[in-house]
């Protein structure tokens, strides 16, 4: 498709980049690693959002006779990061959860206080991750940055930064539970967090569902309590909570309940991976599983993101567009395998729990080629933290081997035929010669 372009006042065909869109990528770097960052962010909003996964995997179903679907998808990838930050932080110098099977080995043989430790540790992560996940799915991701803290900050699991100043937006602490019990428990964990200083009441606090309205129930209570005894301080710090402290549910006891017992059974039976491997992205394709995405970063997403950084178009346009033009070329499940860069050979972010990666293919290679000069747009992705590949459809890939298959049923037809053939003619000469004797 040709399109007529505002800034040159030419005619510019799909795959081609505008001259003055090349001027700025060679003058400023940078501008190749936002584009990939932003397009990451796009397509993986879309690719959640809208029903294009589904679509894919009922192409994919069509040509290879399968049953492909996305349900076990972001379970999956959110275990797996459940069990990795088991690995980074808790465990991390025990290295319990370095491989599935230290962590089977240490599972079978702890004692009481120990399954006990587990259990609480698996509720504790797992909300957390979700958290994390959940901030990381939304829009604002592309301005912000969640991370978790581990054990270096008491009292605060996570924060949120700007990308661009590196200023904290927000601090958050993390709580879930299994019971009413635990939700009391988690209530005077914030009162005391909140008494010692190590939790401000401007701070976010994300629990379960009821946790809001526990928390103001308990913070009015206490207030009074905390008067009654001339505490005036504490009083005004619980009513600055009431005030100002962002309470966020996620999830509820069932959920965490339901949530502990699946990553409990992933580890007694020695499948509590905290990395996604090869093998195990094979299983789960055949199993009907999605797990990773890798999304194509086009002359289009290029030229739009261009066009948003020069004012042209709005932040809403630029990431629709960008969008729904990598999903037109969006790899997903079983196509993974077939890009060793991808999985799980480098930092490729998990955002809502799909692995994301970047490709390219042969025209934004060579476009890219003649901006930096032959390779450097390698580099400057690599340095931004992409690993990019060539990729092979899986679609691609299955028709041909389904013809593959085709043909081989043929010639095993024509051989046996000939076979058949041969023998029939074997014993008509048998026929022949036990006549003349």
């Amino acid at each position: 498709m040709t399109t007529y372009c505002k800034r040159c006042k030419e005619l510019h065909l799909e795959e081609q980049l505008c001259p003055f869109h090349v001027k700025e990528l060679k003058e400023n770097q940078q501008l190749l690693s936002e584009c990939a960052n932003f397009t990451a962010v796009a397509g993986q909003y879309h690719l959640i959002t809208s029903q294009t996964l589904d679509g894919i995997a009922q192409r994919i179903n069509s040509v290879a006779g399968t049953n492909l679907s996305i349900e076990g998808t972001h379970q999956y990838m959110r275990d797996i990061q459940v069990f990795k930050q088991l690995n980074l932080d808790p465990y991390s110098k025990s290295g319990v959860f370095s491989s599935t099977q230290r962590a089977k080995d240490y599972y079978d043989h702890a004692t009481k206080g120990q399954l006990g430790m587990i259990k609480n540790k698996l509720n504790g992560t797992a909300q957390e991750i979700d958290w994390l996940r959940f901030k990381q799915g939304k829009l604002s991701s592309l301005f912000t940055k969640s991370e978790l803290i581990g054990g270096n900050a008491p009292g605060v699991d996570g924060e949120t930064i700007n990308r661009l100043t590196g200023n904290t937006i927000s601090r958050t602490t993390v709580k879930a539970a299994e019971s009413t019990v635990g939700l009391g428990t988690n209530v005077s964990d914030v009162l005391k967090a909140l008494e010692k200083g190590t939790l401000d009441p401007k701070d976010v606090l994300t629990g379960i569902e009821g946790t809001k309205d526990a928390v103001h129930k308990a913070l009015t209570k206490n207030i009074e309590k905390a008067l009654q005894n001339g505490n005036h301080s504490y009083a005004d710090k619980l009513k600055q909570a009431q005030e100002h402290l962002k309470i966020q549910e996620l999830n509820n006891t069932e959920g965490v309940k339901q949530s502990t017992k699946r990553l409990t059974d992933k580890i007694s039976g020695g499948k509590g991976h905290s990395t996604v491997t090869l093998q195990e992205a094979a299983k789960k394709t055949a199993q009907g599983a999605v797990i990773g995405a890798a999304v194509g970063l086009t002359v289009s997403s290029i030229t739009n993101y261009m066009k948003f950084k020069n004012g042209e178009i709005t932040e809403d346009e630029a990431f629709r567009e960008v969008g729904q033009e990598t999903l037109k070329g969006a790899l997903v499940g079983g196509s993974m395998t077939a890009m060793t860069l991808f999985i799980p050979g480098g930092p490729v972010g998990f955002i809502a729990g799909m692995g994301i990666g970047i490709y390219l293919n042969k025209t934004v290679t060579n476009i890219l080629d003649e901006v930096y000069g032959k390779g450097a747009y390698a580099e400057i992705l690599h340095t931004s933290g992409y690993i990019y590949g060539m990729a092979v459809s899986l679609e691609d890939s299955l028709k041909k081997i389904r013809k593959d298959e085709q043909n081989i049923r043929s010639n095993r037809r024509t051989i046996k035929v000939k076979s058949d053939q041969i023998e029939k003619n074997f014993d008509a000469f048998d026929l022949v010669m036990k006549g003349k004797m």
